[in-house]
């Protein structure tokens, strides 16, 4: 009897191996995909690292009372721009509304200021201004008044906090104010206080000038 040939048999297991190995590459590129999957939404759901907000540095001293009532505007007129050098050796934003409208020219330039001294960790060394003359509105007024002043004042050294309550050498001087007329609208609150709404100079009318003033 003659013998088969067994070619048929030598490609059928020809073919098995072959289905085998395409699985398993199949397998692999399935795991592989998962992987890269997995990677990419850890990736994208990652949290940018946290950056510090700088919080205002304790007041090392006592805030002056505010005597910002009245029609005495020499007083009120004193008293806000003394309470407002105070601020600017002890920043804080939050309490600019003391003085000052918030929303108004003068309330937006002296909050911007004291955020930028809080972040860099600076504060100034006041020099007092001095009221030449202060004129306003005498007799029956409502709640908004002009009141015009002459005013001068040295320059201002600026320190850095090196740590709480220490300092360094000084870093930069706020500019000197030569003698210069202003006009300071203030607008009284629903608690009868007179606060700072904007300040304006005859030389630079449309530059709010609150912080040149303090």
């Amino acid at each position: 009897m003659a013998t088969l040939p067994r070619r048929p048999a030598a490609l059928l297991a020809a073919g098995l191996a072959l289905l085998s190995t395409l699985a398993g590459c199949a397998t692999a590129t399935t795991v592989t995909a998962a992987t890269t999957a997995t990677a990419t939404t850890s990736a994208a759901n990652a949290r940018p690292p946290a950056t510090a907000i700088p919080s205002p540095a304790a007041p090392t001293s006592k805030a002056p009372t505010l005597t910002n009532t009245g029609t005495t505007w020499p007083k009120i007129v004193g008293s806000l721009t003394t309470y407002g050098q105070w601020l600017l050796a002890n920043p804080n934003p939050a309490l600019a509304a003391a003085i000052t409208v918030p929303g108004c020219a003068a309330d937006n330039a002296l909050t911007a200021e004291l955020q930028a001294r809080v972040n860099n960790g600076t504060y100034v060394q006041p020099a007092a201004p001095i009221l030449v003359s202060i004129s306003g509105p005498t007799g029956s007024i409502g709640g908004q008044v002009i009141v015009d002043i002459r005013a001068v004042r040295g320059a201002e050294p600026v320190y850095y906090h090196t740590r709480p309550r220490s300092t360094t050498h000084v870093v930069s001087d706020r500019p000197a104010l030569p003698p210069t007329d202003l006009s300071l609208t203030l607008i009284r609150g629903s608690d009868s206080r007179w606060r700072l709404c904007t300040a304006s100079s005859d030389q630079n009318p449309d530059t709010e000038a609150l912080t040149s003033l303090l």
